[in-house]
């Protein structure tokens, strides 16, 4: 089986080491914080104190950080680390920035998969991937084992984290959306899981409802997806709407939502929390 490292072992980091363990992986694991590493030992995940020696034999790397500053850099500290033939799949959102992304593992002889991924690693999980055949190949084991399904986008990095971006859109307004719903719900002195269940097994119903079913009623504080990283894809989605000459005229009030959110104190919430923000009554 392979030896896979994983650098960045933040929510979907480390639970995709922990999969990947599950499968029969050798994982090895690195975190800029160390100590958020570390509870991985106890699963049988060798962690390192440097991203350089983490990479170190391993034969696939997956980089988890969180944006494409994070990205060049771990790049810069593991090229010199290693193995010929070794892939490096990036998983981060980083919209356009995946063209800066692909310039510099070129410059540094990197072997680059953009493989961004929809989901969460504890339940469904998508991954969507653009490189070289032959790189896609030799990652397939890897991302088979953490996903029910791995869509082929093209043989070039970039278009990969496009398409992410598309369906983050998709997402980040469903999720706006069913958080207006359920906050509109209450303001009629109703239980805001009275909506999901006129809406359960109708036309109208959604995976993502149950999924968040939980978050949107306020019964879980659980951090799935921070407000922060909305707002930081939305500013990738907004640039990349730009760029091709598209309309924002969904994507700017979307992102008034978002970043009213995170100044009211919410970026570190759960996304859901936006229905504090559609709850409020004007003053």
């Amino acid at each position: 089986m392979q030896t896979v490292a994983v650098l960045g072992t933040g929510g979907a980091g480390a639970a995709m080491a922990r999969r990947l363990r599950e499968h029969g992986f050798a994982v090895r694991a690195w975190n800029r914080t160390e100590s958020r590493a570390r509870p991985l030992a106890a699963d049988g995940v060798e962690v390192f104190p440097t991203a350089a020696e983490a990479v170190r034999s391993a034969e696939v790397v997956l980089v988890t950080v969180f944006d494409a500053a994070a990205v060049l850099a771990v790049l810069s500290q593991i090229a010199p680390a290693l193995g010929a033939g070794t892939v490096v799949a990036q998983s981060a959102t980083v919209g356009a920035d995946i063209d800066e992304i692909a310039d510099s593992a070129d410059h540094l002889g990197v072997t680059l998969l953009d493989a961004p991924f929809l989901g969460n690693p504890g339940t469904a999980l998508t991954f969507m991937v653009a490189g070289a055949p032959e790189a896609k190949q030799l990652a397939n084991p890897v991302f088979t084992a953490l996903a029910y399904t791995v869509i082929d986008v093209t043989d070039h990095p970039g278009s990969a984290s496009r398409l992410k971006l598309a369906c983050n859109t998709w997402l980040l307004g469903l999720n706006a959306m069913a958080a207006q719903a359920a906050a509109l719900t209450e303001s009629f002195g109703l239980d805001a899981r009275l909506f999901l269940r006129a809406v359960a097994d109708s036309n109208a119903d959604s995976a993502y409802l149950h999924y968040r079913a939980v978050h949107l009623t306020g019964d879980s504080d659980e951090v799935l997806v921070p407000v922060r990283a909305a707002l930081k894809d939305l500013g990738h989605i907004r640039s990349a709407a730009a760029s091709a000459g598209v309309p924002d005229m969904l994507l700017d009030p979307l992102a008034q939502l978002y970043t009213r959110a995170t100044d009211t104190g919410l970026g570190d919430h759960d996304l859901t929390a936006v229905r504090v923000v559609l709850g409020e009554k004007p003053a």
